[in-house]
């Protein structure tokens, strides 16, 4: 769990004496950064996390409204608290009950900000724990790619989509020849380490639409969406390319002194309608691959 010190509160308010004061009480818990112009808070925001954003209705520059707006697209998951008057608050409190969580009172009563600031904690924490939980359920424990569990569930979905939008996708299944021999020679922690460098690598040379997946082992899988088989051999050829020229550790245990692959490629619905047909096929022309010293590429249809 996080303590408070790790918070980051932003304060945005014209009113001097107002943002001093909340600045000044809440610097010995969490980061603060304090403003009265909101162009110069989102210049902040693009290079810092503000987990709590605590604005007035009236900045030097741009109303508050404007600048809330706009500091939530840069950070959606800030706390939004708004700094007013009770005059105000109970004039506009449903229309601002829509950008924030939360509101404290001019003149700012410590107390009540103190609870205000508690829940803003208590949420985030929550918050934070669940992306926690929610990565540990889709992210490999050792490679931080994606698992096999969120595989199946992303596989099926973009089967789907496929289906309603009558566009092709691809999948790579690539296995690390050899790896064995490397794990005896060098141990499994160095080969924890190799699978971890080898995932990153792969990470490199995929497009930000694409996503790898450990599916076991010392084997990996990359989903291409919108992506035709043909398009699939020239990724699968220009991946093969970057490793071959990559240096991995203690690569010359390997049997001809550097890390290979062997890759398969099955492409929705050329090669099959389901996730079971894909990944049989991928897997079949991996295995074909690895029975060959050279193009070790292999897709059904091939010469």
């Amino acid at each position: 769990m996080i303590s408070s010190i790790n918070l980051g509160v932003l304060i945005a308010d014209k009113d001097e004496s107002t943002r001093h004061q909340i600045a000044a009480h809440l610097s010995k818990k969490y980061w603060v950064w304090s403003f009265d112009s909101g162009k110069e808070a989102l210049e902040k925001l693009k290079k810092v996390k503000a987990d709590i954003l605590i604005s007035a209705l009236k900045l030097k520059d741009m109303e508050g409204l404007d600048f809330i707006k706009q500091a939530n697209k840069i950070h959606p998951q800030s706390y939004t608290i708004i700094a007013i008057s009770s005059s105000e608050l109970s004039k506009k409190i449903e229309q601002l009950k829509e950008i924030a969580y939360d509101f404290v009172t001019k003149p700012v009563d410590e107390k009540q900000l103190n609870l205000v600031l508690r829940r803003a904690v208590d949420h985030q924490h929550l918050l934070k724990k669940k992306e926690f939980y929610q990565e540990l359920s889709i992210l490999d424990y050792l490679t931080k790619v994606y698992n096999r569990r969120y595989l199946d569930l992303m596989l099926a979905q973009e089967i789907e989509r496929s289906r309603r939008f009558s566009h092709p996708f691809s999948i790579l299944m690539i296995d690390i020849d050899n790896f064995k021999l490397y794990n005896d020679k060098n141990g499994h922690l160095k080969g924890d380490i190799l699978l971890k460098r080898f995932a990153n690598v792969l990470m490199k040379s995929s497009r930000m639409l694409d996503s790898v997946f450990r599916y076991g082992g010392d084997e990996f899988l990359v989903l291409f969406p919108e992506t035709s088989k043909k398009d699939a051999i020239n990724f699968a050829l220009r991946i093969e390319n970057v490793i071959k020229e990559e240096k991995f550790e203690g690569a010359e245990a390997f049997s001809n002194g550097r890390l290979t692959v062997s890759i398969g490629i099955a492409s929705y619905p050329e090669d099959g309608f389901s996730t079971e047909a894909l990944f049989s096929l991928a897997d079949r022309m991996m295995f074909k691959a690895k029975r060959r010293r050279n193009n070790k590429v292999c897709f059904l249809g091939q010469r």
